[in-house]
């Protein structure tokens, strides 16, 4: 099985309690407070490599690591200065910060991790290898 994600963690019992309420339309993902930008996880011969779409943000908006098999990834997008008189009628984008965590295998090489941000996706490089330790990189 694949340590990357995990879903069934029988631990788990307030994520899954949280996924009830996102079934009802009354709590969709736009009525809540939180900001958590969707990732996509690929798994290659020679390194998992995640895609999270961050909109508008720039390099140092972000802060990636990887400590002991968790990769963190923190983000801040600033808020929009809104005029109420230019006719919003509905505002969707979320603003204000964000923080995702996933698992990672323990067989990594936490030197060589690589992020970057280009045309609004964050692409995060964690290559497969027998290192092991914590590693902080700068988004470029």
């Amino acid at each position: 099985m694949n340590d990357v994600v995990r879903r069934n963690d029988p631990f788990d019992l307030f994520g899954r309690f949280g996924d009830l309420f996102e079934r009802d339309p009354f709590f969709s993902p736009a009525n809540r407070a939180e900001w958590l930008p969707p990732v996509d996880i690929k798994e290659t011969d020679g390194s998992y490599v995640f895609h999270m779409d961050v909109p508008g943000m720039k390099p140092e908006d972000l802060d990636v690591e990887l400590h002991e098999g968790v990769l963190s990834i923190r983000g801040s997008r600033v808020e929009e200065k809104k005029e109420e008189d230019k006719g919003y009628v509905r505002t969707e984008r979320r603003q204000g910060s964000f923080a995702r965590q996933f698992r990672v295998p323990t067989h990594v090489q936490a030197d060589a991790l690589k992020a970057e941000v280009k045309d609004g996706v964050l692409t995060i490089e964690v290559p497969k290898g027998a290192e092991q330790g914590a590693r902080k990189v700068t988004v470029s």
